[in-house]
């Protein structure tokens, strides 16, 4: 393991004396090792005392810093039968059926899963599993044939502007024109809505 002393830490940043080094130090949270009479960091710190010389760099300041949170994954590349934690909750959740039984034993596996294999969890790992969570439960909703006109009617009564877009979304095809009828609804263009036209709705 490597060691930092103060006067390093000194150089290192540029500072002139041995309270701003211990001032950075505070600001992150750090007690310094002791060897001795003598203080010391270790490269984690040093990580950590880097971020915040990028930040300062940056026209930060010591009161705005917060280190950036760095994980690691172990490997296991060697073992042929070897599957990444992603791999496995998918296919625990590609076996579930569209039941709330089987969607709630395949939620239960992949938490265990987690639980059992900790040294492998990434940041963007809950990220792949919620959306892989929705795709599972999107299944379980029936699919109802009139909901995107049921949706029309509530953008009716509550008096909603609709993009271009978010119209398609609802019928399947954008409005054109400054009127437009699809069904039981009148579309009206009125403004914009981002770099979209807008339409207002109302029924026949």
């Amino acid at each position: 393991m490597k060691k930092y002393y103060i006067n390093d830490l000194q150089e290192r940043y540029n500072l002139k004396t041995r309270q701003s080094v211990y001032d950075r130090l505070k600001a992150i949270e750090i007690q310094v090792e002791k060897e001795g009479n003598k203080s010391y960091v270790t490269e984690t710190v040093l990580e950590k005392l880097d971020q915040l010389q990028e930040h300062l760099n940056l026209g930060g300041s010591i009161k705005t810093f917060t280190p950036t949170v760095k994980t690691t994954v172990h490997s296991k590349i060697d073992n042929e039968n070897f599957e990444s934690p992603i791999d496995s909750i998918n296919s625990v959740l590609d076996k579930a059926n569209s039941s709330p039984d089987s969607v709630n034993s395949a939620l239960d596996k992949a938490n265990s899963f987690l639980d059992s294999n900790i040294q492998y969890v990434q940041l963007d790992l809950f990220e792949t599993l919620m959306e892989r969570v929705e795709e599972v439960v999107e299944k379980m909703i029936p699919i109802n044939p009139i909901s995107h006109w049921e949706k029309l009617d509530i953008a009716v009564e509550r008096g909603y502007i609709l993009s271009s877009q978010e119209v398609k979304n609802l019928v399947g095809t954008k409005p054109n024109g400054t009127k437009w009828t699809r069904g039981a609804f009148v579309f009206t263009r009125t403004g914009k809505i981002g770099n979209q036209a807008g339409w207002t709705i109302s029924r026949l």
